[in-house]
């Protein structure tokens, strides 16, 4: 009896360690709050460059001359996408060669992922299929933001042809629903 109560004691001193550092490793993603100087929630500031209006209705900035880095791998671009003057939403293009290195370093930063959406069945290539890539999609959800890692890469060695996509997305849980607002205040009534 003495046995399974210390071995139970000790599964749940395991448990609660790995639910801790866990947490600790979310808390982290939610003070940062975005990327580098760029943060969630924040109001648009001049000088950054000219706000192009996106296919989803947000105003977009792309920032492709920040010599930016996430530890040791170079940023090729940053876009940043407003909602009413506020940012919401940060993607953060890396090269695709760095795949491996960026998914270690948000694992080592971030802890293990909260969901994983992933498209990547190596073992079951159907020829008749529609769609030629895999997708490795991880998200890490903290209570006010998510950090999604998305790579994209073709299912069959294409070579040079073969398109791969690598980048991070920082974005407030609640940004579906400003965007929402945003549309419905395009056509609102005042306008009549």
């Amino acid at each position: 009896m003495k046995k399974n109560l210390f071995f139970f004691s000790c599964l749940l001193i395991g448990v609660l360690a790995t639910l801790n550092m866990q947490s600790q490793s979310l808390k982290n993603l939610e003070d940062n709050n975005g990327f580098k100087k760029y943060k969630l929630g924040s109001k648009f500031v001049l000088g950054l460059g000219v706000k192009h209006r996106d296919e989803e209705g947000a105003d977009k900035i792309v920032i492709d001359y920040a010599k930016e880095t996430i530890g040791d791998i170079p940023v090729k671009a940053v876009e940043l996408y407003y909602l009413k003057d506020t940012l919401a939403k940060i993607i953060v293009q890396v090269s695709p060669e760095y795949y491996e290195k960026l998914i270690d370093a948000c694992k080592s930063s971030f802890g293990q992922p909260t969901k994983d959406i992933s498209n990547n069945e190596k073992g079951k290539f159907d020829s008749s299929s529609y769609e030629n890539y895999y997708k490795d999609n991880y998200v890490w959800k903290a209570p006010r933001l998510r950090m999604e890692y998305f790579y994209l890469y073709p299912k069959m060695g294409s070579g040079a042809y073969g398109t791969r996509t690598l980048n991070l997305t920082y974005i407030l849980n609640d940004y579906g629903q400003r965007l929402q607002r945003v549309q419905r205040g395009i056509n609102s009534s005042k306008n009549f």
